[in-house]
């Protein structure tokens, strides 16, 4: 295919230091403004609707269905326009005001289910295809040789400022009331929009070809027959369902059969975005360490013991907390690990103007498992209790090292 895989130092610069700087500023104010969205729209349907918890998990499924059933549709779209800033700003606009629309709801108290209802689909569409477009900015402002530190940088800004939007949405919504908070995620989807501006990329004509239902094929085709793309991403899927099979059950495993605090099962939840800073500014330099594929593969092994941690602080020396501490960290630290080691091989293996498709696709596989995962360990922790579906999250965790370990073409990675 078109990109030669060639091995990219650890320490190169960014190509483009000034749009990449408006970039993760760009990142920065979409992580705030998402981290604000994903709390207060369960807080409006509980606490201002009155809505009960089926409710909530439909809107929590509008996210990840959007991906699921729009995300290839997305990517040939964006790849057909050639103009992904142009696709980020319409984004980052509809959301702005999809939650101007929610604060005059509240204000006003015309606010009605159907109308939360719309409104999450509508954030979920946008966020399809906010993520798409910059999939394909960030290769072209970083350039081939500094791929591997922006998608470093970008993960550790948007974690940070996640935790960071967590936070605040707390604190604004107990000092100064819902439409404020909807209001200070509007501005910062604005102040996105903003930024965007800022970033500069070659034009790019728009591409012919091929109807649209062929080019989804072909993204398809392109991860089935490029082996290091089959590897990452069945690894991914691996990890992301062993991931949902985690965050369905332990949180009942500690608030029930451990009686952990709800302060200090918050306080985990700190200590996993700290872990997950950390494993994101650390991927460049252990992969070019490491090499990609050994990166890779040790740490969905040590991620086993990771869970371990979880299964057994009951009856390890010590207090729970302290093992549930350590589990947490390092769980973290892995995911984001492995999430950002690898980010470049599909722009170094992809042709740019198939890159929001074959992309969209990959996107499709690795959160397409995640509903099916929560909904299944769901009905296993029901039948057969939450300490056997622990395993089930350490196998497949570790699983996901084998499709990494089996795929030569990975070694020329780092």
């Amino acid at each position: 295919m078109a990109t030669a895989q060639l091995p990219e130092p650890a320490a190169v610069r960014i190509r483009g230091g000034r749009s990449f700087r408006f970039l993760a500023s760009t990142a920065a104010a979409e992580g705030f403004a998402d981290a604000l969205t994903r709390t207060v729209l369960p807080i409006l349907a509980v606490a201002v609707l009155g809505l009960g918890p089926g409710f909530v998990g439909i809107l929590n499924a509008t996210g990840i269905a959007a991906f699921l059933l729009l995300g290839v549709s997305a990517g040939v779209i964006v790849d057909r326009i050639g103009k992904p800033l142009l696709a980020m700003g319409a984004a980052s606009l509809l959301r702005c005001g999809v939650l101007l629309f929610l604060a005059g709801g509240v204000w006003q108290g015309w606010l009605s289910g159907t109308g939360l209802f719309a409104a999450a689909v509508l954030i979920g569409i946008s966020d399809l295809l906010f993520t798409t477009a910059h999939s394909t900015v960030v290769p072209v402002v970083s350039g081939p040789q500094g791929m591997k530190r922006a998608y470093s940088r970008l993960a550790m800004v948007n974690q940070t400022t996640t935790a960071g939007g967590a936070a605040a949405a707390g604190t604004v919504l107990g000092l100064l009331g819902m439409p404020v908070l909807l209001l200070t995620g509007a501005a910062a989807y604005a102040s996105s929009w903003l930024l965007q501006h800022g970033i500069r990329l070659p034009a790019a004509a728009p591409v012919p070809g091929r109807p649209a239902r062929g080019r989804a094929r072909r993204g398809f085709a392109t991860l089935r027959c490029t082996p290091a793309l089959r590897a990452l991403t069945l690894s991914a899927c691996l990890t992301n369902a062993g991931a949902m099979v985690g965050n369905t059950v332990l949180p009942v495993y500690l608030l029930r059969d451990l009686a952990v605090a709800p302060s200090a099962f918050a306080a985990l939840g700190v200590l996993s975005a700290c872990g997950a800073v950390s494993g994101a500014a650390a991927a460049p330099y252990l992969s070019g360490r490491m090499g990609l594929r050994a990166l890779r593969a040790g740490a969905a092994l040590v991620s086993v013991p990771a869970v371990l941690l979880a299964v057994f602080c009951s009856i390890l020396p010590g207090p729970d907390l302290v093992w549930l501490a350590g589990s947490t960290l390092a769980w973290g630290f892995l995911v984001a690990l492995s999430g950002v080691a690898g980010a470049e091989v599909l722009p170094r293996t992809v042709p740019q103007n198939e890159l929001a498709t074959v992309g969209a696709a990959q996107r499709t596989l690795t959160l397409g498992v995640m509903p099916v995962a929560a909904l299944l360990a769901g009905m296993a922790a029901a039948a057969a209790g939450t300490g056997p579906v622990l395993w089930v999250w350490a196998l497949l965790a570790g699983l996901a090292a084998l499709p990494v370990a089996c795929t030569k073409s990975l070694a020329q990675f780092r």
